[in-house]
């Protein structure tokens, strides 16, 4: 599948800020079928590409003058697989087992511990079926409502279990915390999605879960969309992996001066107008 791609990242900023560094995750990763077509990403001030230890694009760019503004767009044109469901091989010098850790974001409480050994039991799990992970993934999915709104991005996945209510984010990170109360290997995936009348935003997150002997014996990651209650196929973009939303997130960054801020987001899918 073709997706056209468009990211627009605005901050606004009450008085000048006197320097600014961001970090951009917004180049698509090209592994397990997907692949650039063309893009680019147009950013202010100086700027320079590294790669981060799980292998994601990272564009570094700072503004050493008074500016009341920054202004980041990414946009292009991506193909992904067709196949829902497919098993990625490990791609990260980063060992799967150490994405079995829990993140201050990730911590499992109580009730993620009995949501997780509901779906996956036996003791101390350290494995999972495919199937033992989609009955995690639906019960994260029934227990949880998409609701903009109703948390922020330091939101816990244990409080977004409380409230019973977030964003994809949030669902993603519930996952996370049952799947590594179990032992599993989990990591948190930040990208796009093509909207299909869902009225999900198109900025998205879901997550991998490691599958021990997916490929021959060899290990590999399958991708759940917790949000919409699936495996991940072919609608989805795959921007940038890591622990949880604060490795992976499309943009972060620090100032100094400023005052008060304002971000503005805006993320278009779609399909190229060709119809390819």
């Amino acid at each position: 599948m073709r997706l056209e791609i468009r990211h627009e990242t605005v901050y606004r900023y009450s008085t000048p800020a006197n320097y600014s560094i961001q970090y951009v995750r917004q180049t698509p990763r090209t592994e397990g079928g997907q692949r650039i077509l063309s893009w680019y990403i147009d950013t202010p001030g100086r700027r320079w590409r590294q790669t981060d230890a799980y292998g994601n694009s990272v564009l570094v760019l700072s503004l050493t003058e008074p500016h009341s503004e920054i202004r980041v767009v990414a946009q292009g044109q991506v193909e992904t697989t067709d196949e829902r469901g497919m098993v990625l091989p490990h791609d990260s010098a980063v060992p799967p087992l150490a994405f079995a850790l829990p993140t201050p974001l990730t911590q499992a409480d109580a009730a993620i511990r009995k949501l997780a050994e509901e779906s996956i039991p036996g003791s101390g799990a350290q494995a999972a079926s495919r199937e033992q992970l989609e009955a995690l993934m639906h019960a994260v999915s029934k227990r949880m409502a998409y609701v903009l709104g109703t948390t922020d991005v330091h939101a816990t996945a244990a409080e977004a279990l409380a409230q019973g209510s977030g964003v994809c984010q949030d669902l993603a990170h519930v996952f996370l915390a049952a799947c590594r109360s179990r032992g599993v290997p989990v990591r948190y995936i930040s990208g796009y999605l093509l909207d299909d009348a869902s009225h999900v935003a198109s900025s998205h997150a879901w997550a991998e879960a490691w599958l021990a002997d997916a490929n021959r014996g060899a290990g590999g990651w399958l991708g759940f969309d917790v949000t919409q209650d699936r495996l991940a196929g072919p609608e989805l973009c795959r921007l940038a992996v890591g622990r949880d939303y604060l490795d992976a997130s499309p943009i972060r960054g620090m100032r100094l001066g400023g005052a008060e801020e304002e971000m503005k987001v805006n993320v278009t899918v779609a399909r190229p107008q060709n119809g390819q």
